[in-house]
Formats: structure tokens, sequence, C-alpha cells
């Protein structure tokens, strides 16, 4: 998707990223919810972002929970 193909790459240049690709736009957008305004898609990358770092935190914490006591997720919410 961002990558240039290897095959248009220099041997001592891999991993070469297009132009125009920009990090987080995969072109994938079937609902049109991308902002026109670079600045919106901006803000929305960062607020995804923060998202799955909170939701990586909670799955986190539910590890954490097991660890300590033995009795998985489910077990939790029927005790």
């Amino acid at each position: 998707i961002g990558w240039v193909d290897p095959k248009d790459v220099a041997y001592d240049q891999p991993g070469l990223l297009r132009e125009d690709y920009y990090p987080g736009d995969i072109g994938f957008d079937p609902l049109g919810l991308k902002p026109e305004d670079p600045e919106e898609l901006d803000v929305m990358i960062t607020k995804e972002l923060q998202n799955g770092r909170l939701a990586m935190l909670a799955a986190a914490g539910f590890l954490a929970q097991e660890a300590v006591d033995g009795k998985g997720i489910i077990e939790h919410f029927t005790s």
C-alpha cells in the first residue's frame, strides 16, 4: 500500500515509501468518513491511535487481573 514495489527499488533502499503515501491513509473509505481537510485527518488519526492505546491498556488490565486471582474475565462477571 505505502511501499514501492521491491523490484523497483535500489538494493540499498529497502522499505522505500511512495511519494504520495500518507501514514494512516490507505485509501479504504467506503462510507466516506475521511475528512477532506488534512488537519482534520490528523486529528482523526490521532484519536484512533489513542483509542487503540487505551484498548491495549484495558486488555493488559484483564490479563493482569487473571494472573493475580486466577479467574477468567467471564468468571468475574458470573461471581
